[in-house]
């Protein structure tokens, strides 16, 4: 079990990347999954949001009037004087989300410009860029003055009080709004459920460049020529270095699961016992994805910074296409279907799946397995694509071996 030994050895004496991959990765999806909100709490009826804003009415017409009326129903009027400083310090100190500046004769102006097609004369609105509330209400502001405007060009002879009273009406109108839930269910469930898929890109990030590692440095040519001479045979050298490489995926697997099982404990305490086996189980059938993937990349003899490369950017890519960062409903179509052909894709359905299943049925079981089985297969297709490298780079010239020597000669 010499071979064994030194490649377990070879990714223990890299403990940044197992500290950066597996822990960091793990612990960003504790606080993403912890801070997310998974509907919770949504069973209230919906409610606009209400903030602060200050009207400095220069106009005191019937229309800068019944504007200041129409946003006293979406927020919270906060008195200020008309002056540079306390204009300045209302927005700075976040006294006021927005400050709407109504000029003289801007209720005049608005209606002779409806009737006579000139232009709207403008309302100055004061608010911080980082502030999405007062562009929210420079929004209503214009909104209730192209209202005020429409009404003034349709009713040539009415009074500014009615062209008023027709925008306020007009903009308390409102549609009835519902909550639909996109993508995953909306149970406690869902938080470790979240965790699980985001360790999609966990789990190929560290393996891939964990056992890439391993995989390259026992390829190394002159590293590889020694173990040739040995009285070790190649489906020996082979099998234990394997044994590592599963060995350490099946290391990361577990500490990134045991992470999720204690900082979400109350979560996946709400699926069943057959539904939280199966999520476990869907998890280390991924992870030999990525395991794969690396001993590809190993066979294929590519760099430990080619290696880095090919984990990080893979594992982002599969996760994206899965679903997992951004809901797999909200996806363009063509992104979809270009999705299928992830795993990860296969894997987020399966836990969605067995994170709701109740009785392991047959019916329930079958889109669960079936996924399970797409996974593997993934799996095996990588596996295949290493085989068959190995075999090519065995023939190589610089392989060294009979097979290389007669490669040389011929």
């Amino acid at each position: 079990m010499q071979v064994f030994k030194a490649a377990v050895a070879i990714a223990l004496r890299h403990p940044l990347y197992l500290l950066v991959y597996a822990v960091g990765l793990s612990l960003m999806g504790v606080l993403m999954a912890g801070n997310l909100s998974f509907g919770e709490g949504d069973d209230a009826p919906f409610e606009a949001y209400r903030t602060t804003f200050s009207v400095i009415d220069r106009d005191d017409s019937e229309i800068s009037r019944g504007l200041a009326e129409c946003l006293r129903a979406r927020g919270a009027e906060v008195p200020l004087d008309d002056t540079e400083i306390a204009l300045q310090d209302a927005v700075a100190k976040g006294r006021s989300e927005c400050v709407l500046i109504v000029p003289e004769g801007f209720g005049q102006a608005l209606i002779e410009s409806a009737r006579a097609g000139g232009e709207t004369p403008t309302i100055e609105t004061v608010y911080s860029y980082s502030s999405l509330e007062g562009s929210l209400l420079d929004q209503e502001a214009n909104e209730y003055a192209s209202l005020a405007r429409a009404w003034a060009a349709m009713s040539p002879d009415s009074p500014p009080a009615d062209i008023a009273a027709h925008a306020e009406r007009a903009m308390g109108e409102s549609a009835q709004v519902d909550t639909v839930q996109i993508g995953g269910g909306a149970g406690g469930e869902q938080r470790f459920v979240f965790y699980l898929a985001w360790g999609t890109y966990t789990l190929f990030a560290s393996i891939v460049v964990c056992v890439g590692l391993v995989m390259g440095t026992l390829n190394r040519t002159d590293l590889h020529r020694r173990n040739l001479v040995s009285p070790l045979s190649a489906t020996g050298h082979n099998l234990q270095v394997a044994a590592a490489a599963l060995v350490v995926t099946a290391g990361v697997w577990l500490f990134t699961t045991a992470v999720g099982l204690v900082a979400f404990a109350e979560s996946a305490a709400q699926v069943s016992t057959a539904g939280l086996a199966l999520m476990l189980a869907l998890s280390f059938a991924f992870a030999t994805v990525p395991l794969c993937t690396g001993y590809l990349l190993g066979q294929l003899g590519v760099s430990e910074m080619v290696g880095n490369a090919v984990g990080n950017i893979a594992g982002m890519a599969v996760s994206f296409l899965g679903g997992v960062w951004v809901s797999f409903d909200l996806l363009d179509p063509a992104v979809q279907a270009i999705g299928r052909f992830s795993p990860a894709y296969w894997y987020t359905d399966a836990l969605q799946r067995a994170a709701v299943l109740e009785a392991p049925s047959l019916d329930a079981l079958a889109p669960i397995l079936g996924d399970l089985g797409v996974l593997l297969l993934f799996s095996a297709a990588l596996f295949s694509a290493a085989l068959v490298a190995s075999r090519l780079r065995a023939q190589s010239a610089d392989a060294g071996g009979n097979a290389g020597a007669a490669r040389a000669r011929g």
